[in-house]
């Protein structure tokens, strides 16, 4: 089972390296990490969220983020029709600017999210 289980996790890693490449070479950004259950800080940018659709055909905003001690920028794609959207178009304003993302939940039918500008 050992050689199965690596197997698995080091073919999901490589399609996900060369979507990320994919990704990239037609212009786009990488797409932010999945975040971690508490609080994370990003760093979000002046820039005017981008329109895209999902592999279901949701539409999706992608917004301008950097991670702390990190120069790689990524796109953070948002439902427009959640709770988050709204709370990062009352942010999108001031930015740049930091946000606390806190993250309560660890399945799609329970996690939630909400930010928290820091001065």
């Amino acid at each position: 089972m050992p050689a199965l289980e690596e197997y698995s996790r080091t073919e999901l890693e490589r399609l996900e390296h060369e979507r990320q490449e994919a990704i990239k070479a037609k212009g786009g950004l990488p797409f932010l990490p999945k975040l971690q259950v508490g609080v994370t800080r990003i760093y979000l940018e002046a820039e005017m969220p981008k329109e895209s659709l999902d592999p279901n055909g949701n539409m999706k905003k992608l917004f301008t983020v950097k991670l702390p001690n990190g120069t790689d920028k990524f796109a953070w794609s948002i439902n427009p029709r959640s709770p988050l959207y709204r709370e990062l178009l009352v942010a999108l304003p001031k930015a740049p600017v930091w946000l606390d993302v806190i993250r309560t939940g660890d399945s799609k039918t329970d996690t939630r999210y909400s930010l928290r500008i820091v001065a």
